[in-house]
């Protein structure tokens, strides 16, 4: 965090930003880790936990470490959203849908029921956040690529929101959520928020 160091430090430093390493290469990673202490993991799961380390390759190894600790010779996406305390991929679909929809009565059942199964509010908002973020890519006309938090399974229904949505709503929506998190540490009544 260079912007904590004082200017009087900085004058006085070399400095060297470092861009983060690209997803494709820390599943690739993860799989040859996972491969060679003997562990079978999906697809889904490497995915999650690339995203989920922002481009850190010692983040991501640390999480790898984690599921492995526990013994199991297979890791799956549920696995990992467990020990993230995210929602699964499905789950979040069925909270997306309904706020597509206007449904805002389906909206809340679907958020307590995700709560109540162990996904934190915060990982939530987050969630939520780059769902819209990539959801946004597709209505601006990006391709496939340039999605960074959507699983393959989750790719269509991305598409079809972004036609749906329309890019107004869509950044209404996205600086409505961005707000969120920064709320939530100030407010004790981080499900209502």
């Amino acid at each position: 965090e260079p912007n904590k160091i004082p200017v009087t430090i900085l004058s006085r430093c070399q400095r060297y930003d470092f861009a983060g390493i690209e997803a494709a290469a820390i599943q690739s990673r993860l799989a040859h880790i996972a491969k060679s202490e003997g562990v079978t993991i999906e697809p889904d799961a490497l995915q999650i936990l690339a995203m989920r380390a922002a481009g850190s390759m010692r983040d991501s190894q640390s999480l790898l470490a984690q599921l492995l600790s526990t013994g199991n010779k297979q890791i799956s996406a549920a696995d990992v959203t467990t020990l993230l305390g995210i929602a699964p991929a499905t789950r979040l679909s069925q909270l997306i849908s309904p706020l597509i929809a206007r449904n805002a009565a389906e909206a809340l059942s679907v958020l307590d029921a995700t709560i109540n199964e162990g996904a934190e509010v915060s990982q939530l908002v987050d969630q939520v956040l780059g769902y819209f973020r990539d959801v946004m890519t597709q209505c601006v006309g990006c391709d496939q690529s340039q999605l960074l938090y959507a699983l393959p399974s989750q790719q269509e229904e991305i598409k079809q929101a972004a036609a749906e949505l329309g890019i107004h709503t869509l950044l209404s929506m996205i600086q409505i959520i961005d707000q969120t998190p920064a709320r939530i540490r100030e407010n004790t009544h981080t499900r209502t928020l």
